[in-house]
């Protein structure tokens, strides 16, 4: 077929259609992008609350780990305590961390390519965050009597749990502020959504 061909094939469609059924469909596509825009907006929202609560979840698995690692310098520190400030952790980490990232993840395709790698980002800090979580909870649990001030490895680990929440709380930060800007701009007909 050439365009000639073509051309004619599809002027003889649309003038066998209704005024009616042409009309809606010159219509529908800015119908849909209206939609599309304001589902864009209350998902972009959502992804702003989502990195908030991170950020707020991600600092509280800092503090907790500053306050293990304060322990670790006191000899008379019971296993009780670490054991609860590790409980801690292992909870904000399953309760708090997980549902909002499984959220950002679900509606990540739909979000501002920038912000799909900031996700991204969150994401490996809080899988790190939840695996050196876990290591440390073993660590003290198969650690019997050794106080925590004399297991090196232990003390690396709360090292390193508090550097991955430091990690997540800049991340969610910075991701939570720019989304913010962004969407106030778009808003305003400054930029573009994408």
């Amino acid at each position: 077929m050439n365009y000639e061909t073509i051309t004619r094939s599809v002027s003889q469609s649309l003038a066998k259609m209704p005024a009616v059924m042409m009309a809606a469909m010159l219509m529908l596509p800015g119908g849909l992008l209206a939609v599309d825009a304001k589902t864009q907006i209350e998902l972009e929202k959502e992804g702003i609350e989502l990195i908030d609560d991170l950020e707020m979840v991600a600092k509280d698995i800092r503090y907790n780990a500053g306050q293990l690692q304060t322990t670790t310098l006191d000899m008379k520190a019971t296993k009780w305590a670490h054991l609860h400030h590790l409980s801690q952790i292992k909870d904000l980490v399953n309760d708090g961390l997980n549902p909002p990232l499984k959220r950002l993840q679900e509606i990540q395709p739909d979000l501002p390519e920038w912000k799909q790698k900031s996700i991204d980002k969150m994401l490996e800090s809080a899988l790190a965050l939840a695996a050196d979580a876990n290591a440390a909870i073993l660590n003290k649990r198969n650690s019997g009597v050794l106080p925590a001030a004399l297991n090196q490895e232990y003390r690396e680990q709360l090292a390193t749990i508090y550097k991955h929440s430091e990690l997540l709380v800049k991340a969610a930060d910075i991701a939570g502020n720019y989304a913010r800007a962004r969407l106030k701009a778009a808003e305003a007909g400054l930029i573009s959504r994408k």
